[in-house]
């Protein structure tokens, strides 16, 4: 006897920065084909987007707001609330919040966790309840630009410093399909005269892509790699590129069949 069975499908959404607006394009994409999500689990960038997509499964108003934004605003929201402690970050959170509303976990359409980092015991945390606000808070907390976020008496890193691909965080979720979208380093940049910041920001990519690649390692083939490619140094930072959504079409669309079969090839399992 054959069942007809559809997978249950997962996004796993990474860290990266600006080049987590690659995330919208490969949504759009996805949308556009109706490829079904049922788990979303996001680390930093990927909090953000993956946030929106849980609420509204769709990214179209992210995505205008994104567009909407010049180099000065983004330099604006970025270094607005300067301490000499670093970026509080108020501003920015202001703005995404505009973006995603004053929303709980438990607003979301599609079951959604968020990975951050606790500060004191260095254990991954996945955040599944209360408000997403708090959550993003968190999980962007980059390590030497933003504060740390705190959230009942606790400090929090960026998701990215623990698991900056989260695909076992959705496959515990239950997907059987994962589509991962991966921002590590995938070639080595270029490095001239490098500062104190360029150096703690290469760091902080090489540290991600390590932990990227120990997980990546151990996935089956049940997952589904998008890849961006990262050479240069500056991308992360860039959020006034919007090359970055029209990238994330253009290679959405080049692993579109993979998806497609992978789907379909689970439907056709037999069963005696």
């Amino acid at each position: 006897m054959v069942i007809s069975k559809r997978p249950k499908i997962g996004l796993a959404l990474g860290s990266g920065g600006a080049r987590g607006l690659t995330q919208i394009g490969i949504l759009k994409v996805l949308n556009e084909n109706n490829i079904p999500i049922d788990f979303i689990a996001g680390s930093s960038a990927g909090s953000v987007i993956g946030a929106y997509y849980a609420l509204y499964e769709n990214v179209a108003g992210f995505e205008k707001a994104i567009r909407k934004l010049s180099k000065k605003d983004i330099l604006k929201l970025a270094y607005a609330n300067t301490t000499r402690k670093g970026i509080t970050g108020e501003k920015a959170m202001e703005f995404l919040m505009k973006i995603i509303g004053n929303k709980d976990f438990s607003d979301t359409k599609i079951p959604l966790k968020i990975i951050a980092t606790d500060m004191e015991s260095g254990k991954e945390i996945w955040f599944d309840k209360g408000k997403l606000s708090e959550a993003i808070r968190a999980s962007i907390s980059l390590p030497g630009i933003f504060f740390p976020a705190k959230i009942n008496g606790k400090f929090y890193l960026d998701g990215g410093v623990v698991n900056p691909t989260p695909v076992d965080v959705v496959k515990s979720m239950g997907a059987d399909i994962v589509i991962a979208v991966d921002h590590t380093m995938s070639s080595p940049a270029k490095i001239k005269d490098p500062s104190i910041y360029s150096s703690l920001m290469r760091a902080f990519e090489i540290i991600r892509t390590q932990i990227a690649e120990s997980k990546i390692g151990k996935m089956d083939k049940n997952v589904i790699l998008i890849r961006i490619e990262n050479k240069k140094m500056g991308d992360s930072y860039n959020f006034y590129n919007k090359k970055f959504i029209s990238k994330g079409v253009k290679i959405a669309r080049e692993h579109l069949e993979e998806i497609k079969m992978a789907i379909e090839n689970w439907e056709n399992i037999n069963y005696s």
